[in-house]
């Protein structure tokens, strides 16, 4: 399942926008504003279609892009860096993957923002792959009601062994709170 894909989906500007606007409330040093949409704008359209003949194929290739873009393009007045974290991230979940990340997700978010020709897109692929694994079957209510709220999304399909035939959907609330690195 690593690298198939079948139904994607996929986060929109406005949704981006909204991940900006959350790292910016948490953070009163960060200056809130939008400084380019049409680079914003770029960046989902890329991950969905592609542009001059490169379209990313695998989920990886997509959440990479979806970091490169957002980090270096700098879309945002402030936060970047934080917005191409969290969007990745949240992208991972609606497509049933967490995202582990460790420290050394702020040196590539760092060379992406300063100096994105020094950075390596395979390693990082390869950096991506080894730190997503499957969501917990618990999350699966929580992501279908993320993506019951965008609309135009399919909701994740139902793993027949952790089916209990319950079609109540509860959101859990004990969500992971291991520490990843701060930006």
């Amino acid at each position: 399942m690593d690298d198939e894909l079948g139904t994607v989906s996929y986060l929109s500007a406005a949704d981006i926008r909204d991940i900006h606007e959350l790292i910016v409330e948490s953070n009163a040093e960060t200056t809130a504003g939008v400084s380019s949409s049409g680079d914003l704008e770029y960046a989902v359209e890329h991950i969905q279609a592609g542009h001059f003949g490169q379209v990313p194929e695998s989920l990886h290739e997509k959440a990479f892009q979806l970091l490169r873009l957002i980090a270096a393009n700098h879309p945002f007045v402030d936060g970047n860096k934080r917005t191409a974290l969290m969007s990745t991230r949240i992208f991972y979940a609606l497509n049933g993957r967490r995202f582990d990340y460790d420290r050394e997700i702020k040196e590539i978010l760092k060379a992406l923002a300063t100096d994105e020709s020094s950075v390596n897109e395979d390693d990082v692929i390869d950096y991506l792959r080894a730190h997503t694994e499957p969501l917990a079957p618990e999350y699966e209510a929580t992501i279908n009601l993320w993506l019951s709220r965008i609309e135009g999304t399919d909701q994740l399909p139902r793993d027949p062994k952790h089916d209990t035939g319950d079609d109540e959907r509860h959101e859990p609330n004990d969500y992971d709170h291991e520490s990843h690195s701060e930006m």
